[in-house]
């Protein structure tokens, strides 16, 4: 099996052609693997995504692996993963190809496969 390029839209498809047509139904089939979006907007905190959706999703630096921020231009298409819908309808996205899950079934929380423990939220006293 080749190796996909991380953010590559090579075999990636819209929510569309998923099937998806609303938040609620993204919601109900997380996580959503390979689907092609465009750049909306960059900012210093990451991306924002036209995902032919009613919101945009948050490609967040770093959920980007290795890619930098900089290397991202307003237009370009992406392949991302949808990792998650929060109540508000924000939608947490990250570049596909880089094997992200879902953190203990919370759509607002993701972690890199295998992360160390230490590196997730800690509650403030």
């Amino acid at each position: 099996k080749e190796k996909s390029i991380i953010g590559s839209t090579d075999g990636c498809s819209t929510l569309s052609e998923r099937g998806i047509d609303s938040l609620n139904e993204l919601r109900e089939r997380l996580p959503v693997r390979n689907i092609a979006s465009h750049v909306r907007n960059v900012v210093d905190f990451g991306v924002f995504a036209d995902l032919n959706i009613e919101e945009d999703g948050l490609l967040h630096r770093s959920k980007m692996g290795s890619v930098p921020l900089d290397s991202i231009m307003v237009g370009q298409e992406l392949g991302v993963d949808i990792l998650g819908v929060s109540d508000s309808g924000k939608i947490s996205l990250a570049l596909s190809g880089l094997n992200l899950h879902l953190d203990d079934g919370d759509s607002s929380k993701c972690t890199i496969s295998k992360a160390n423990p230490s590196s997730r939220k800690r509650r403030r006293k």
